[in-house]
């Protein structure tokens, strides 16, 4: 049985599930390189089509998410209105909240019936039998169905789809059964949007910016306030919002947020944000006791590598799992895992790669290494190459093999260069035009890792995908201090010889050389680009970036600028 899944909000993709294997999946962004592109993504259908070596006549199923009302239901945007009139606020106030409120209600019902039946009527146009599923159900299928567990809790959390901003399941036995929900306008996505967007930041872009800011700021003077715009209900398992206003209506400006934003730094305003997020979701995550021991997470909130670490480290929670493209580009993948399961009744097959996206053929690399006009050569052995650089402080960049599909950078589209230099951050960003205030994340061999993080026995799945931080041993902050933040933690991904035989060459050669087993290893683009695809692209960001040397499949490529350690 072969499905097409295809998702069509921001950071629209397509895979392809080949009789419950997931053998092929990526963004639109990454080939019309228009980041966080949204629609329905043709290229990325065509192309998935092609590395499963099928045509479109032959996809028995295209499964996608959308299943929502003719309009919101308006009990809860009632309910919500009331409790505003009764808040005792000044008019000027309480009118501008309600006006923010039924805006959001009138901008969720032009979703429901114009935006989503628009691209589901494209998506028919592809002429093949259509499943349409919910938009958090279709979240909840990617944690639960590409975990290895039979028996799990399952916490989705974004900015809102359809009738739901979270939503909480209990799964066994490949039933999935939704028993908590929270109202769209209870959004914990809207609420760090809303920060983001007060702290001069993009929404829905750079969130990961105001958690690493978070980190300079122990202790914050502005909690008390912060915290009262979010709240939990831990038992009803649902979260409740006091932003009607936000990032996602600009429109709107939030008299609360800018009287904070005057009063705090953002270093400040940074952490009490991160601090309320980790405190209400653990609180939800813990009141659910045992139930919870295995745990799943998809949904734009769990990019937050801290909060995913606070799950971890819950007393109730065993393991953790985190799909790797938990935001809205994994949607296309659980709505084809939950038309599998519902065709076949069997469970999909275990997730095992994030390497499923377009794989640069020999004839595609060479003929980008000749036109580059660039000096290259092609090496027997490249991983032997690339150690050898790393280990006399070479920056390189590598693209080779599938791509891979979710957010973060895990070899095959990297930049790498050792980990002892903590300087690293600040001039390795301003070479690829980056503002950051986290440092780059390490790759460190699996096999060594339990020297170097701590509770790996919970949260080792996540940290295979870079989707968890982990405290950092004495050991790993004396090696590899351009990867552990000022917090003490790192955001590692471990590399195996079976998850990725190729970069764990690179690993061991690089040990071998210096007795270091991490390296850094940062997403290989320049500032606001998508992550590089084909190896035309992997050569253009490469001459942008001034980097020494570039991996490009079994060449290496010099720049004009010589081989720089820096």
């Amino acid at each position: 049985m072969n499905i097409l899944g295809i998702s069509f909000l921001s950071d629209a993709s397509a895979c392809i599930l080949r009789d419950g294997y997931l053998v092929a999946a990526m963004s639109e962004e990454r080939l019309n390189r228009e980041k966080l592109w949204f629609g329905v993504p043709h290229r990325a259908i065509a192309e998935v089509l092609k590395i499963a070596g099928l045509q479109l006549d032959e996809i028995d199923f295209i499964a996608t998410h959308g299943q929502a009302p003719l309009e919101p239901e308006r009990a809860p945007y009632e309910a919500k209105e009331r409790d505003i009139r009764a808040a005792g606020l000044s008019a000027a106030v309480r009118d501008e909240k309600i006006k923010a409120l039924w805006s959001r209600f009138s901008h969720e019902s032009m979703v429901f019936s114009q935006r989503t039946p628009q691209y589901l009527a494209q998506i028919a146009q592809l002429g093949r039998p259509m499943k349409i599923y919910g938009h958090h159900q279709s979240h909840a299928a990617t944690a639960y169905y590409g975990s290895p567990y039979a028996d799990a809790m399952v916490l989705t959390a974004d900015g809102w789809g359809e009738d739901a901003s979270s939503t909480l399941w209990r799964c066994k036995d490949l039933k999935m059964e939704r028993i908590a929900r929270s109202n769209t306008f209870d959004s914990l996505g809207y609420f760090y949007g809303s920060i983001t967007k007060a702290l001069d930041f993009i929404p829905h872009r750079h969130e990961g910016k105001v958690l690493g800011l978070a980190a300079y700021c122990p202790e914050p003077k502005s909690y008390k306030q912060i915290r009262q715009l979010v709240d939990v209900l831990p038992k009803e398992g649902r979260f409740i919002g006091r932003l009607e206003s936000s990032s996602y209506l600009p429109r709107f400006e939030n008299p609360d947020l800018k009287k904070l934003i005057a009063e705090f730094s953002r270093e400040d305003i940074a952490a009490a944000t991160q601090k309320t997020l980790e405190e209400v979701v653990t609180a939800l995550v813990s009141a659910q006791g045992s139930a919870a021991r295995h745990l799943c997470v998809a949904g734009g909130i769990f990019a937050n590598v801290k909060l995913n670490q606070r799950l971890a480290d819950l007393k109730n929670v065993e393991e953790i799992f985190v799909f790797p493209n938990m935001g809205y580009g994994g949607l296309g993948v659980g709505a084809a895992w939950l038309a599998y399961v519902e065709e076949t009744g069997k469970r999909p097959q275990l997730f095992r790669t994030a390497y499923l996206g377009h794989d640069p053929s020999d004839r595609e690399i060479s003929e980008a290494v000749s036109q580059s006009g660039l000096t290259h050569r092609r090496e027997e052995n490249i991983a032997e190459a690339i150690a050898e650089f790393l280990a006399k402080d070479v920056v390189v960049a590598r693209c080779t093999g599938a791509m891979e599909f979710g957010p973060r950078a895990l070899g095959h589209r990297s930049i790498l260069y050792h980990a002892k230099d903590a300087s690293v951050n600040n001039w390795l960003n301003e070479r690829l035009n980056r503002s950051e205030f986290m440092p780059f994340a390490p790759a460190t061999l699996a096999e060594e890792a339990p020297r170097f993080y701590r509770n790996l026995e919970v949260s080792g799945a996540a940290a295979s995908y870079m989707t968890v931080t982990c405290d950092c041993t004495a050991e790993m902050r004396s090696q590899a201090p351009a990867a552990v933040h000022v917090d003490g933690t790192a955001r590692p991904q471990l590399v195996s010889a079976t998850g990725n035989p190729d970069f764990h060459a690179i690993l061991l050669g690089y040990r071998a050389r210096t007795g270091l087993c991490s390296v850094i290893n940062t997403s290989f683009n320049m500032h606001e680009e998508p992550i590089v695809c084909t190896a035309e692209d992997a050569v253009r960001a490469f001459r942008a970036s001034g980097i020494g040397v570039l991996a490009l499949g079994d060449f290496i490529v010099h720049s004009a600028e010589g081989i720089m350690p820096r």
